[in-house]
């Protein structure tokens, strides 16, 4: 009697083992965790490539080591591999059941490539390997079968740096300038002009400043000077014809960035007749509140002279004109 109860067993065993072992492979079959960290929360996308002609309903998916709560867990089909439709008829939710997560699905094409996801998914086992099986279900008759090697790893990110160098440029279109014509009483002369490139990466801008050597017009030939009028007030000086006068007047334009330019009220004359008072020590002539790939600014001297003003060819100043980027 016992022996015959055995044989009943393994007859029983060989019965419930023997679809899944004459099951046909896949021709496509894979199993991505979208996280492979051990210890994580994984999304899981299938895909797969029917072999056998068969009116499916379900494809099973038995994990190896990953593990998941009980219940229903979400399933998608968004984000699918190029060369994939979705699985036809999955629905939206895929049942668990010990080891394995099922889904529906409808008639499968033989040689087609499906995919779905499952969006919820499942906690990925310690660093290692495990098998994973997917298989396509008639009922409870396996069709296809394939089983896959999954992969789990200590860590599957990689932290990527970059260093965005600070940049300064600050360059003058001359280091000699003269006036347009010579100095008289009668009228308010000017410079050709001095031409200034800024650009930087700093996020705050740039910030310019000038000096004169002498505040002046000097001449050492004469002994005379056409000094500078005004105060450092934050307003501009007006210069006349019949009397001394040496100013200086600041345009500027904006280049492409953030923030704003601006000449400093001191200086922005209106590079005719008006112009902010040189200094012996440095003052902001403009600045601009941020980043820019270029911003101009002309520089102008305006001057008048009285009438008895001696002559002379070598009335000369020398300013200098620096810079810094704001980071």
């Amino acid at each position: 009697m016992r022996k015959i109860l055995t044989a009943i067993m393994v007859v029983g065993l060989f019965a419930l083992t023997a679809s899944e072992t004459l099951a046909a492979n896949f021709l496509f079959a894979r199993v991505r965790y979208d996280r492979m960290k051990a210890g994580a929360g994984s999304t899981i996308q299938v895909t797969i490539v029917p072999t056998t002609v068969a009116t499916e309903t379900q494809i099973k998916v038995i994990f190896g080591s990953a593990t998941f709560g009980p219940g229903n867990t979400l399933v998608s089909t968004t984000n699918l591999p190029a060369n994939a439709i979705a699985l036809p008829g999955i629905g939206t939710t895929a049942v668990i059941s010990g080891t394995s997560m099922v889904v529906n699905c409808t008639d499968l094409t033989v040689g087609t490539t499906y995919a779905f996801n499952f969006a919820v998914g499942v906690t990925v086992p310690g660093a290692g390997t495990a098998t994973d099986t997917i298989q396509s279900l008639v009922s409870s008759t396996v069709t296809d079968q394939t089983r896959v090697t999954s992969r789990y790893i200590s860590d599957d990110q990689v932290v990527i740096t970059a260093n965005v160098p600070p940049t300064f440029s600050f360059i003058l279109s001359g280091n000699t300038d003269a006036f347009t014509t010579d100095l008289g009483a009668s009228a308010v002369s000017l410079t050709y002009g001095i031409g200034l490139s800024v650009a930087t990466n700093a996020a705050r801008g740039w910030t310019g400043w000038i000096k004169s050597s002498n505040a002046a017009l000097s001449s050492a030939t004469t002994g005379e000077t056409i000094p500078t009028v005004g105060t450092v007030n934050g307003t501009t000086d007006t210069c006349t014809g019949g009397a001394d006068c040496y100013n200086l007047s600041v345009s500027v334009s904006a280049g492409t960035g953030a923030g704003s330019l601006a000449a400093d009220t001191e200086y922005a004359g209106n590079m005719t007749t008006t112009g902010g008072t040189f200094s012996t020590i440095y003052q902001p002539f403009a600045s601009r509140t941020g980043k820019t790939t270029g911003d101009t600014v002309l520089f102008k001297a305006l001057a008048s002279i009285l009438a008895t003003k001696a002559a002379g060819s070598d009335y000369t100043d020398t300013w200098t004109i620096v810079g810094a980027g704001n980071f």
